[in-house]
């Protein structure tokens, strides 16, 4: 079972140094537009934030091992899928503050927005109706006999609605190349993980429907692109669902105005430690992939972007 102290352990396998640094600098990004986020909350030219800090390797793991005409359902975490499909920040930062530049025209500023472009559809609240939707997608791909996969997200407390079951249910009976993707983050809202099922992990309710289940370490993000990488690729040939709970913690409050003050302090140190930006980013200085060089810019090329954006 993975735990915060369980270490994370890189293997590159035969994966090139371009693609890891590829994946650092999409790693890197929603980290950093999260960052200035919160500065812009704090100076009210934002309304609301839900943040993914910390979670960051589980959305540019998927969306990287994905093909571009494959459909994601994300959720308020899911800031990597966003900029690791290349949406302009100018739009993203539209959204955010409520404008007209949005995708949403104005009418929302948060993440309840999807783009055809992108192959995005915007979250539903309270996100296990979306899971039905990713089913309508895949049995679209079938009756098209197109080779793709959907994936959609969703999180522990999602896990115990309604749909969550009657979804993965439709897609084990009909066959349906779904990718259903719990981020266990150690909480829904408030309520601890431990407090909403009994099974050991998420993957164990997919015995239930009998399809496959996996667990991966959702902090490293390597683990998460080759998973998916390899389950893509065997979904693609032989449709089917398939779960994968990718574990992870909630750095921050379900959103900035909830706080965190229910979350032991020993708790969030021991997952501080496996930070997912930090730890790949010393993973790559040790490999000789990544040069303080390359990192530095890096960075300023994605905060010089995130500034010329918000203008």
């Amino acid at each position: 079972m993975i735990t915060a102290e369980t270490p994370l352990v890189f293997d590159r396998k035969r994966y090139r140094d371009d693609l890891l640094l590829q994946m650092y600098t999409a790693l890197s990004k929603p980290r950093l537009i999260e960052e200035k986020m919160l500065v812009l909350l704090r100076q009210g030219k934002i309304a609301k934030w839900f943040s993914g800090i910390g979670q960051e390797a589980i959305s540019v793991g998927v969306t990287m091992a994905m093909n571009a005409e494959e459909y994601i359902l994300p959720m308020h975490r899911n800031l990597g899928v966003f900029t690791t499909r290349n949406i302009p920040l100018q739009r993203l930062f539209s959204q955010f503050q409520g404008k007209i530049g949005g995708f949403t025209n104005g009418r929302d500023r948060s993440f309840h927005f999807g783009s055809q472009d992108y192959k995005i559809i915007g979250m539903i609240s309270h996100l296990g109706p979306q899971m039905g939707v990713a089913d309508g997608i895949a049995l679209a791909h079938r009756l098209r006999r197109e080779h793709c996969i959907t994936a959609v997200f969703t999180g522990d407390g999602g896990a115990s609605e309604g749909d969550f079951h009657e979804s993965i249910n439709t897609a084990a009976v009909w066959d349906l190349p779904v990718l259903f993707i719990v981020e266990n983050n150690g909480y829904g809202l408030s309520t601890p993980s431990n407090e909403q099922f009994r099974c050991a992990s998420f993957a164990d309710k997919a015995l239930g429907y009998g399809i496959e289940g996996h667990s991966v370490d959702g902090n490293n993000v390597l683990k998460v692109y080759d998973t998916v990488r390899q389950l893509a690729e065997s979904m693609r040939q032989n449709p089917r669902p398939v779960l994968l709970e990718c574990v992870t913690f909630r750095m921050r409050g379900h959103e900035e105005a909830s706080g965190i003050k229910y979350v032991p302090e020993d708790l969030l140190a021991q997952w501080a430690v496996k930070d997912p930006v930090k730890n790949f980013e010393r993973f790559l200085i040790q490999e000789g992939v990544l040069t303080q060089e390359y990192s530095d810019d890096a960075i300023t090329r994605i905060k010089q972007e995130i500034d010329s954006s918000l203008q």
